[in-house]
Order: C-alpha cells, then structure tokens, then sequence
C-alpha cells in the first residue's frame, strides 16, 4: 500500500521561484497498486500527479496536456518571477494607471481579497516593496533602517490596490504584488479541477507539498498523507495523520530559507503588521498547516497563521474562523512541540 508523507522539508519549499522552464512535460509511470503517476519539474518545484486508475495511453495524453497547460497558466498569469507574466505587468504600471484584469487573475486577486479579510491583514500579498528592501540589504548582510523602512511603507497595504472583474489600478507606482502565498494553492486547484473536468474523479495533486485529493486511492481508502514533526520523517512520529478527500492541506513554515545577519537569522516570509522577515523564538510558530475544501484558501490561511505571535493566538484566531466553516482545520508546530 503506497502512502504518501507530507514532510515540513517537502511542504516547506512553498513559494513560486523563477524559472527559464515553460513546457512542464511530467514523466509517467503505470504502478503495481492501479495507480498511475505524472510527475515532473514546475517553476523549479517538483509535482506530482497521482490518477486512480489504469489509463489508456490516449488518457495519459489528455492527463500530461492538462497538466502541462495548468502549469502554463501559473507562469504566464500569477508568477512574479516572469518578467512577462500579467502579474508583473501589473507591478510595472504607474500610479492611477489602468490595466485590462483577465478573468483567470481577477479570480485569485478575488480568492486573495478573501483571505485578506478573513485574516485581518495578516496575510497581505502587497507586502512585496518590503521584501524588495530587505532582501537587497540581507543580500550585503545589513538590515534596514528604520528610516529606509519607514520609506517604503507608504506602498504597503491591500486598499493601495484596486480591481474589478475588468479593470486593475494601484494607488502608488511602488505598490507591487508576490502572489507566492497563495498561486501555488490555487494553481493545484486549477490542475484538480482540469483533471476532473475530463472524467478523472479520483486524483491526487501535490506541487512542492501543497496537496489536494479527490475521490480515493484504488484500494478503496482514502488518499493518506502525514503531518512530520521538525526534523523528523518518521511517520510513527507523524503530528497527524490525514486522510483526504474532496480536500486539501497547505503547510507554510520559517526555517529551510533562512540568512543570519548580526545575530539574527530572518526567514523568507514577511509579516505586513511589523514590516519585518519572522525570527524564530521559543514560542514563535515553526510550521502551520491548513486544511481547507480549496488549495488556496490552505494555502493563504496557512501563511497568515504564521504571522502570529505565539500558537495560542493563532489558534484562538483560527477557532474563530472554524466556527463559520466546520471543513477547515489547523496544525501548529513550534520548536518546543
């Protein structure tokens, strides 16, 4: 019986990176237990489809398309690093300038809007000039000043910018967007629903260990997956255990990219409230782990949980939103689980 581990090494290579590579061509693989594998290379990050069923080579065809495809959406729509990619047009217009929003970005920025709100400003995608700063001065190991922080913060915040279902404007030239904390989510939701789109109801999609699975494995049980302790693989250990169906889990953590600078080592995500990289501190949240009815809404909710400042504010939060919506869950890992 084949299960598949959810590792916070695998789990936490979650942000999109650049990448010259646009075909995303998956290799295939027909497997003892009737399952069948597509796995491949996406933006530097591998995925892995896993299809239910024995698949003529005509399905396998129609599979490794829409795979293909999907992944050519996130590169050409939501991916920061591509220069010519929407996203970064719309980074690149001046302040008040008008811009076309196709439907594909106007349905993430609106998935974003979502989060956005249901997090209070924790999860904040404009949080991008910040980033800029800081890693240009992490890059010459200094950190900024308060006055080059105070600077740029005039360029941050959701309400700087502003979009309909056919328009895209900013409030300042500065403002720009890193969509990383939620296209990767929302890109395995665009993957899914293709591959169930062409009649295939039992799949599993993982990209960079954000997960979503419909319908079940052939055996007749669900897909499994686990949630690893820090450092430790061992399934026997597993925080949880996980079966998934019609759902799926995100799991956003602070310690694989990491830089010490004077003391202080800074993670690759940045909190929108302190305009700062998190440190890590005995209580401060290690990894977080959603589990939603949709890739990207783990993907957001499991990245503005770790903006809290200890796990018993997020949790507090996140039982607020659990109340409204039963389907959602939460595991946090600190350096002291």
């Amino acid at each position: 019986m084949v299960r598949n581990y959810l590792t916070l090494l695998v789990a936490f290579a979650c942000l999109i990176t650049g990448c010259e590579q646009t075909s995303f061509v998956p290799t295939t693989d027909q497997r003892s237990d009737g399952t069948t594998l597509f796995s491949g290379e996406a933006m530097t990050i591998r995925y892995r489809v896993i299809v239910g069923a024995p698949l003529s080579p005509e399905d396998k065809k129609h599979i490794a398309n829409a795979i293909t495809s999907s992944f050519q959406m996130v590169h050409s729509i939501y991916d920061k690093w591509n220069p010519d990619s929407e996203l970064s047009q719309l980074n690149k217009l001046k302040k008040g300038e008008q811009h076309p929003l196709s439907p594909e970005l106007y349905q993430l920025l609106s998935i974003t809007d979502q989060v956005v709100q249901l997090s209070g400003g924790r999860f904040d995608p404009t949080i991008e000039p910040i980033q800029r700063l800081w890693k240009e001065k992490l890059r010459l190991e200094k950190v900024p000043s308060s006055e080059e922080i105070n600077a740029v913060k005039p360029f941050v915040g959701w309400k700087k910018i502003h979009f309909t279902s056919e328009m895209f404007y900013k409030d300042e030239e500065e403002a720009a967007l890193d969509l990383g904390g939620i296209a990767k989510g929302h890109g395995i939701d665009l993957l899914t629903e293709a591959l169930l789109s062409l009649g295939f109801q039992n799949v599993y999609v993982e990209w960079g260990g954000e997960i979503r699975a419909h319908g079940q494995h052939p055996t007749g049980r669900p897909w499994t997956i686990y949630i690893s302790r820090l450092w430790d693989e061992d399934p026997t250990h597993a925080i949880a255990t996980i079966h998934l169906k019609d759902q799926a889990i995100a799991t956003s953590g602070d310690y694989l990219q990491n830089q010490t600078v004077k003391g202080a080592t800074y993670f690759h995500i940045y909190d929108p409230i302190s305009f700062q990289p998190l440190q890590a501190t005995a209580s401060s949240i290690a990894s977080a782990s959603v589990v939603a009815n949709t890739c990207a809404l783990a993907d957001g909710l499991a990245t503005a949980a770790m903006m809290f400042p200890t796990k018993e504010e997020a949790t507090e939060w996140f039982n607020q939103l659990k109340s409204e919506d039963p389907s959602l869950s939460l595991w946090l890992v600190t350096r002291r689980d």
